[in-house]
């Protein structure tokens, strides 16, 4: 009896569990954990179909698939990292009808777990890493918010913004020039 009773509080203690979300905020694991198993199956958005040109499978793919599509566009006013709900992301991912466009919910077979999205929250008010600007794109410069205000930064190889040497714009920014 005492095992029994023993078993049954360790099952609830873990049942119960500490409800912080310790996975990485890093844009590889996000593609092999979220991107790939919901929206980067072969009959979607993989590199063998590249549905409306998207693509999740790999992390290359997520990348590009992500900022050259503005589903998260840190280079622009929209942005706003105390608001990721707002990314179109998230929105694509969470309304039936997003953008009022009739195409529906994605993924369309199935949502994509509360737990994913929320993690995809925290990741972009982390900043992306992995995906925050891309260096091929207006030679390298790009928006972001900084304190509050936005600035132009450079972007780096790996698709990161190097804040060091920031621009403040007074206006906005837009496609890393402040207006």
């Amino acid at each position: 009896m005492h095992r029994l009773v023993v078993a049954a509080a360790l099952l609830l203690g873990a049942c119960a569990g500490d409800s912080v979300d310790d996975r990485p905020l890093e844009l590889d694991y996000l593609t092999q954990a979220v991107f790939a198993p919901s929206c980067g199956t072969t009959q979607c958005h993989s590199t063998f179909v590249q549905e409306a040109g998207l693509v999740f499978d790999t992390p290359e793919g997520t990348r590009r698939s992500l900022l050259d599509n503005g589903l998260i566009l840190f280079d622009s006013t929209k942005f706003d990292p105390m608001d990721p709900k707002n990314a179109d992301l998230i929105i694509w991912i969470t309304q039936i009808d997003p953008f009022g466009l009739g195409i529906g919910r994605m993924p369309f077979d199935a949502p994509i777990p509360n737990k994913d999205v929320l993690l995809l929250e925290d990741w972009i008010a982390a900043g992306a890493p992995g995906a925050e600007c891309n260096p091929k794109a207006n030679n390298g410069a790009a928006c972001t918010q900084q304190n509050g205000r936005f600035v132009v930064a450079q972007c780096t190889e790996d698709f990161e913004l190097d804040l060091t040497n920031a621009i403040p714009c007074s206006g906005g920014c837009v496609q890393g020039v402040c207006q």
